[in-house]
């Protein structure tokens, strides 16, 4: 019996020492968190998760009749959804009340589309210039101080577009970290895709954004307003 108490006390320090070596080097590991999943390089104000963006932006409509903020809000501004995916992407569904204003492209010519409007293959893209989406942007959301959220399919092409809004003197932009379809998580123990759902196979719900594995609420309603103008009949045939 001493013998047991003896091994378990000293495995218990053991543990404990373990644990202090692991907490202080990650107390001394000063490396930099990425600024965004892909990244790049980062200028807006920060990340703001799938969910944070539903609850900000959409869910509680009641609130913006305030003088003051609420939340994570700046000065009682009703945050702005930015859905800089392609055409046929927002098309096949978006956050409700977000602008498309497509950023680096606008569309694709694809023969075959994901269930999320993206292109499966090859095909010739409709290029976006810098200018003329900072322009759209600006005609949809003239006050700079009003809070804006960028979206993508997954977080890459929305940071590309929330640094340009930056730089052209938006005070509050935030890019959505996960993106509307997100991608599939890997289990650093098995070194393969994780099977978010435990449905036994990876499948998109297993990806990560706001219409799969997060199954936030989304539109198909196309709203003229909210529609990238210049290209707006293409809208209507995807």
């Amino acid at each position: 019996m001493k013998m047991i108490k003896k091994f378990a006390v000293s495995m218990l320090v053991t543990g404990l020492a373990y644990c202090s070596i692991g907490i202080n080097a990650a107390v001394a590991d000063d490396t930099p968190l990425p600024a965004n999943r892909y990244e790049l390089p980062k200028n807006y104000d920060s990340e703001i998760s799938a969910a944070e963006a539903y609850s900000n932006a959409i869910a509680d409509p009641e609130r913006w009749g305030k003088s003051h903020g609420h939340g994570n809000t700046v000065n009682g501004k009703r945050p702005v959804i930015v859905d800089v995916r392609s055409i046929p992407e927002y098309v096949a569904g978006h956050p409700e009340g977000a602008y498309n204003i497509p950023y680096p492209f606008i569309v694709q010519d694809c023969s075959t589309l994901t269930p999320d409007g993206a292109c499966t293959g090859p095909g010739d893209k409709t290029p976006q210039n810098d200018e003329d989406f900072v322009a759209a942007v600006e005609l949809a959301v003239p006050d700079k101080d009003t809070p804006i959220y960028t979206l993508c399919r997954t977080g890459h092409r929305s940071v590309l577009a929330a640094n340009l809004l930056t730089a052209d003197g938006y005070n509050h932009v935030r890019n959505i970290w996960q993106g509307f379809v997100g991608q599939t998580k890997v289990d650093y123990y098995l070194n393969g895709p994780l099977d978010l759902n435990h449905d036994g196979q990876i499948t998109d719900e297993d990806r990560d954004g706001w219409r799969y594995y997060q199954h936030l609420p989304y539109s198909t309603k196309l709203l003229p307003q909210l529609l990238y103008q210049p290209y707006v009949y293409l809208y209507y045939e995807n």
